[in-house]
């Protein structure tokens, strides 16, 4: 897809941020909307340098790719780490010098080339949660295989929900099963094929065909994310949502008269530790950009000295929920959320989140990729009624085949 400066610019403007007389705004690129859009809007009107905001939403890949030197910004938050590894996209950016001080882990992961860190995090999420109403008697299942046949709320319209789902399953089975394709992708077919990534996805097929019937099947494909909140804390008709940190503010804004909310880590495999899935926006300087970008990013994405400028702003975004950073103390989080910001925060085994890091055939958004074989196989077991081992069968050879084709 080729963008022209023009249509760069036609992207509607979240905001234009006055900033020094005379002097030219970054153009700062970002995919959010609605409540996290007006969120970051407050954090960089403390910036010191003049900022424009332009929400590309899910067209920020082609926005990244488009003509050199026409429509990239000075500066984009981007919402996928396998955006660092594609090819056209990664060339276009510059590195960050001297390397950030955000934690190891953190900073290894958007080091796509070896000792050259391309971006800082500016958001973190932990995807690895399962919420409950509180005192009704709910515990975690020590084991996946000993998963109760409780009635789930999944937000299938938003595909990367069910992406989530799989993550964790397979992350719980086989963590050198998914280690291996957080490494390659799609890029290595035959990884896709084995018995583990088949194993986990009749185990998934199970679970939701045991949480989900044909009714709520087919309203979860109309069920956004925020929705699939309500549905527990709200309208009291499902049990349990699994959602990342990000789903507090729904939860504390809308929930119903009486009801708290609590969460446990999704279910371990036998005696193993819990999965611990990722994800998160990281920001990066891009090459042509002024040379405030650099300065942007730093300033974006460092530990905010005592008494700063923006500790009204993030560090009070963090307060209510709905943000996580590796330079913000979890004790800032809301009681029910510190628990997984100081999981974030000493990561050091979590795995990123294996949808957003895929590039190729088996990326992309809703109705494209990994996210569609999912989708069917979500059909096939929930509306259908499809014999778990068979669908799981299916998706796994769409999973191969796409793979594949990738590969070539």
């Amino acid at each position: 897809m080729s963008l022209s400066r023009r249509s760069f610019l036609a992207i509607p403007a979240a905001a234009g941020l006055a900033g020094c007389a005379g002097s030219r705004p970054l153009r700062v690129a970002v995919v959010w909307s609605g409540d996290e859009l007006r969120r970051f809007l407050r954090v960089v009107k403390d910036s010191p340098y003049p900022v424009t905001v332009y929400s590309a939403g899910d067209n920020i890949g082609a926005l990244l790719r488009g003509p050199s030197g026409e429509v990239t910004p000075d500066v984009a938050v981007i919402p996928r780490l396998g955006l660092l590894y594609d090819p056209e996209i990664r060339r276009r950016i510059s590195p960050l010098t001297p390397i950030r001080r955000q934690p190891e882990f953190w900073r290894d992961l958007a080091s796509p080339v070896p000792g050259q860190v391309l971006g800082a995090w500016f958001k973190i999420a932990h995807k690895s949660l399962v919420w409950h109403r509180d005192g009704e008697g709910l515990a975690r299942p020590p084991t996946l295989d000993a998963w109760a046949s409780r009635t789930l709320s999944i937000g299938a319209a938003d595909g990367w929900v069910l992406t989530d789902w799989f993550e964790n399953v397979l992350l719980a089975r086989s963590p050198s099963t998914y280690s291996k394709l957080f490494s390659h992708g799609e890029s290595s077919p035959e990884l896709w094929a084995t018995g583990e990534v088949r194993q986990a996805l009749e185990q998934l097929a199970t679970i939701w065909q045991q949480g989900v019937t044909a009714e709520r099947g087919r309203r979860a494909l109309t069920l956004q994310f925020h929705d699939s909140i309500l549905d527990v804390f709200t309208y009291r008709t499902a049990e349990v949502v699994a959602a990342p940190d990000f789903a507090w503010p729904v939860i504390a804004r809308y929930h119903a008269a009486g009801v708290r909310a609590a969460h446990f880590r999704f279910p371990a495999n036998g005696g193993a530790a819990p999965p611990l899935v990722i994800g998160g926006d990281v920001a990066v300087a891009m090459s042509g950009g002024t040379a405030d970008a650099f300065d942007f990013v730093h300033w974006l994405t460092s530990p905010r000295p005592p008494g700063g400028d923006r500790s009204d702003t993030q560090e009070a975004w963090a307060a209510e929920g709905g943000f996580l950073a590796p330079y913000i103390d979890a004790s800032i989080s809301p009681p029910a959320l510190r628990g997984a910001a100081r999981d974030l925060a000493g990561v050091r085994t979590g795995q990123y989140d294996l949808s957003d890091r895929l590039t190729g055939p088996l990326a992309g958004g809703d109705g494209r990729g990994l996210w569609r074989i999912l989708t069917e196989l979500f059909i096939a077991v929930t509306i259908d009624r499809a014999q778990p081992a068979t669908a799981a069968g299916t998706a796994a050879d769409d999973l191969v085949s796409a793979g594949s084709r990738g590969s070539r």
